[in-house]
């Protein structure tokens, strides 16, 4: 049987290494920067790793909100989501992830956009 998605990229540790790159570039991009202002960042960052190991095969199971509630408010656009992604894949290059890997992580998230755009940005 091939291995997960998740075990494939290596499991919570990478996970979590991908996830702490991944909020440094967003928390710093002015156009992502200003969602993340007055949000545990802790909390989230548990949420976010919780939230990608389930998407990416794991076991473990995520009890977090649904994606669209809990993006709803925040005024999401695609170019928002679009950077995200994009910071993603370069997170990824870093950790030395191969090509093929990056581009199935990707795959997998781009569903999400439906449920996380929210149309017009306040900031």
């Amino acid at each position: 049987m091939d291995p997960t998605l998740y075990d494939a990229l290596g499991g919570r540790e990478a996970i979590g290494a991908a996830v702490d790159g991944l909020y440094g570039r967003l928390l710093t991009d002015p156009e992502t920067g200003p969602v993340f202002e007055g949000i545990d960042m802790p909390r989230l960052r548990n949420h976010m790793i919780s939230f990608l190991a389930a998407a990416l095969g794991s076991d473990l199971v995520y009890a977090g909100r649904d994606m669209g509630d809990a993006h709803a408010g925040l005024h999401i656009t695609d170019r928002m989501f679009d950077r995200t992604a994009a910071h993603l894949e370069a997170v990824l290059a870093q950790l030395s992830v191969p090509e093929a890997l990056v581009e199935r992580v990707l795959i997998t998230i781009a569903p999400l956009r439906a449920a996380i755009v929210h149309g017009n940005a306040l900031v």
